[in-house]
């Protein structure tokens, strides 16, 4: 399987603050790969693996356009108290078009208003156990048909 990741950032963490995460000792990588991934140049696909690229868009999800669909959308906005822009019911369209039938989005947030605006898209909402912390998350699935709304 090859994993053609695409990642949407306007605001990326600077890297002087990038070195000062642990991360890669939590996930078990090598600091260098760690640190090779956050210094890859914007709008260009990269080449990580055998199986993973990676495309680093800096923009904002409102003026990005893709031609193709993806199969998963990981939405890690801030809260909808902290980024309102970003849970309306245009964005959730946006990403209903964005995804492959049967594609499915899957965000930490699991507020009532979310999963309402899902589903008034046309999102089946399934809640999920959330991470340590979290009491649960949202998996919301494309499941009509590839037109568009």
């Amino acid at each position: 399987m090859i994993i053609d990741y695409h990642t949407i950032d306007l605001f990326p963490l600077k890297f002087k603050y990038v070195i000062k995460l642990n991360f890669p000792e939590i996930i078990g990588e090598k600091r260098s790969v760690y640190l090779d991934i956050h210094n890859k140049a914007w709008e260009k696909k990269h080449k990580i693996n055998n199986n993973f690229y990676l495309t680093k868009n800096k923009i904002s999800l409102e003026k990005y356009n893709y031609q193709k669909n993806f199969d998963i959308i990981y939405f890690d906005a801030f809260s909808p108290e902290k980024q309102p822009e970003l849970w309306t019911i245009d964005i959730f369209k946006k990403l209903y078009n964005l995804l492959n039938s049967n594609g499915f989005i899957v965000t930490y947030c699991a507020k009532g208003i979310v999963k309402r605006r899902l589903k008034s898209v046309g999102f089946k909402v399934i809640s999920l156990e959330g991470p340590p912390g979290k009491r649960e998350m949202i998996k919301a699935c494309r499941i009509k048909s590839l037109k568009a709304i």
